[in-house]
């Protein structure tokens, strides 16, 4: 490819330093500047020598850090700066509805505890699967259902907006998230999930909103859930496991 042809490419591409640029983008730039010479495999080739000369780095299939290319970036570093950006574009661009985070994220997002997790639950009502976000981050794709009815509407209604890098999430409430928590348990985060949940009742018990637990166990979801609780409750808040046992005699059943 002509040198001449690549320094052009770079001026045009370093308008976008420090930017995230998409593959389309580029094929544009390159495709204006080589005109009637362009190709697919021209466009590639550029790419490649882009990366090879440190103009941009591959954050994701298709995604590019525009950069200076004296400058090194760590993997954590790319993670620390772009990974909410592109968390929120993967699920925009291929979910095609509303969705939230849930589970142990938007417990620890409810406490102002930002750090990104290596998984992330997205609840939303199309998509079920374990994607990767951006290095070894993976998002899990979450549909709630019960005698083939979508969820998803009921659960909605118990979100709250929070801000991170100024940019807005929509995040289960801090009920929610405590009885998603208890539903989606992994064996790595068990331990540290339970005591997460202790901590947060033990400050907010007076304060937690009961019929958010009330609406999702009369709509016949998270009954293995509210039973943990139950049992957290009973030695660290037994007024708190009096209604929790009111309301699983009421619209659950009692398990183990």
């Amino acid at each position: 490819m002509k040198n001449k042809y690549f320094d052009t490419v770079v001026k045009k591409i370093l308008k976008y330093k420090n930017k995230i640029i998409e593959i389309q983008k580029i094929k544009g730039i390159v495709q204006d500047i080589l005109d009637t010479d362009y190709s697919e495999k021209k466009t590639y080739k550029m790419i490649y020598y882009l990366k090879n000369r440190w103009y941009i780095e591959s954050l994701k299939k298709d995604i590019f850090f525009v950069k200076n290319p004296e400058k090194i970036y760590t993997e954590n570093q790319l993670i620390d700066q772009f990974y909410r950006t592109i968390l929120k574009k993967h699920c925009n661009d291929y979910l095609k509805s509303k969705w939230y985070i849930g589970g142990l994220k938007a417990l620890e997002l409810n406490i102002s505890s930002f750090d990104i997790s290596d998984e992330i639950i997205i609840v939303n009502i199309y998509k079920q699967s374990t994607e990767k976000v951006m290095g070894d981050k993976q998002v899990l794709f979450k549909i709630y259902e019960s005698n083939n009815k979508k969820l998803f509407p009921i659960f909605y209604k118990h979100t709250k907006k929070v801000y991170i890098q100024e940019m807005p999430f929509t995040i289960a409430n801090i009920e929610l998230a405590i009885l998603e928590t208890l539903y989606n348990q992994s064996v790595v985060n068990k331990n540290y999930a339970e005591e997460l949940i202790k901590k947060i009742i033990r400050k907010n018990a007076k304060h937690l909103n009961t019929k958010v637990w009330e609406d999702c166990i009369k709509n016949n979801k998270h009954h293995s859930a509210i039973n943990k609780l139950y049992k957290i409750t009973q030695t660290i808040d037994p007024t708190l496991a009096e209604t929790i046992k009111t309301l699983i005699k009421k619209y659950s059943y009692f398990i183990g």
